[in-house]
């Protein structure tokens, strides 16, 4: 009898919920309130896995790399696990000390520093465009610009921006359990895997971070097998996890016109609005670890070879660890989960808070009052936050 067939010990925390319905994506925060209030593990019949969803305990499961692994795999589904295997998020270990190095390479503080001038030359001139235009789409017409336009030139790959996005979030859907979401973006995860093998240097950008990748496997750094999947690793950071949370950041200043107000005083205040965007989009909602030994938290039981899903989205509203955690606050202090923690924390969280800032640094001159309506939400497996919002900029007078 296998761990799964077994299943959790009597009196275990247990909720009789689907976390990937669509009731769930559309109204996530009270599924994960019952999460947190049933206990720090809880047990999904659904799922036949465990969840965490306490910040206390998400965090040090995060830190615990060696209880709660990566290697087999972050997805709740096992075809999705072979098939992502040889990736920087589906790795352990000195593998993944090793090709967390490489991609930092190009995503360290360090090595963007040569690109934030792009990023706000690009920022200022969408802002201004924005700013004449009567409304348009926060998602697609401003958060998802400076990762479609700029971030895809950097990584040096000719695709269309189109299918890069649709890549994106094929790449996080398929993440989900054997449901009708994973099922229909398994053949945009199958192409991404596709393209990935296609790819030499000569096809790819002199210069580009893509480049870099498939150097080292011909210099022996990497496998070729390797560099090519781990090319894929750039598209994730680069595009949906910034969109949605700038996209986070457009709505809550614009539903909080006197945060704005305040922002527009005090622009040293530009890198806190942006990690508490992070926090309230937590725009990744979880990943799963497999458990390789049994433990124990908070006195429940948890056995080698289940699988536990470790909701960052639900530990950033975690109420005994962030007061009023559905305000969007310029006060707020400490970290938060958005980006994760640990060996696997966001390796792409430094290009995320530039083109953030880069947008605010050019709205403060600009923009005396934002509006938005119509909020429409994402439906993906692994990805929370706005598909769609109507937007509108009143510019300040200058003169």
């Amino acid at each position: 009898m296998s761990v799964f067939d077994r299943g959790p010990a009597a009196g275990t925390p247990t909720l009789p919920i689907d976390l990937y319905s669509r009731e769930t994506l559309l109204k996530p925060v009270e599924t994960y309130r019952r999460i947190r209030e049933a206990g720090a593990a809880v047990w999904l019949p659904k799922h036949r896995s465990w969840v965490m969803g306490r910040y206390r305990d998400v965090r040090q499961a995060l830190g615990d790399d060696k209880t709660y692994c990566s290697g087999d795999g972050v997805a709740a589904n096992p075809v999705t696990n072979v098939l992502t295997a040889g990736t920087t998020l589906a790795s352990d270990g000195e593998a993944h000390v090793k090709r967390r190095r490489q991609l930092l390479q190009s995503l360290s503080a360090k090595a963007l520093s040569a690109v934030d001038p792009t990023l706000q030359a690009e920022a200022s001139t969408l802002i201004d465009n924005l700013c004449h235009r009567d409304e348009f789409d926060g998602v697609a017409d401003f958060a998802a610009h400076l990762p479609v336009r700029v971030v895809a030139d950097l990584v040096g790959v000719d695709i269309d921006h189109q299918r890069m996005l649709n890549y994106g979030r094929g790449a996080f859907d398929v993440l989900g359990p054997i449901n009708g979401r994973t099922l229909k973006a398994m053949p945009t995860g199958l192409s991404l895997r596709r393209y990935a093998r296609t790819l030499r240097t000569e096809n790819v950008k002199r210069g580009g971070w893509a480049e870099s990748i498939l150097a080292a496997g011909h210099d022996g750094t990497l496998s070729s097998a390797e560099a090519k999947a781990m090319v894929i690793d750039f598209i994730g950071p680069s595009l949906d996890t910034t969109i949605l949370a700038s996209a986070q950041l457009l709505w809550s200043l614009g539903t909080n016109p006197e945060v704005w107000s305040e922002l527009r005083r005090n622009p040293d205040l530009v890198p806190v609005a942006a990690v508490e965007a992070v926090r309230l989009a937590s725009p990744v909602r979880g990943f799963t670890r497999m458990i390789k030994h049994d433990t124990e938290v908070d006195g429940t039981v948890l056995r080698r070879g289940q699988r536990v899903v470790l909701l960052y989205a639900s530990a950033n509203m975690d109420e005994s660890q962030f007061e009023q955690p559905e305000v969007f606050s310029l006060r707020r202090k400490g970290a938060n989960l958005g980006w994760g923690f640990g060996a696997h924390a966001c390796v792409g969280m430094y290009l995320s808070k530039m083109e953030m800032h880069a947008l605010l640094r050019a709205m403060l001159p600009k923009v005396e009052h934002i509006s938005v309506e119509r909020p429409v939400r994402l439906l993906n497996n692994t990805l929370q936050g706005f598909e769609s919002l109507r937007a509108s900029f009143r510019q300040r007078n200058l003169t």
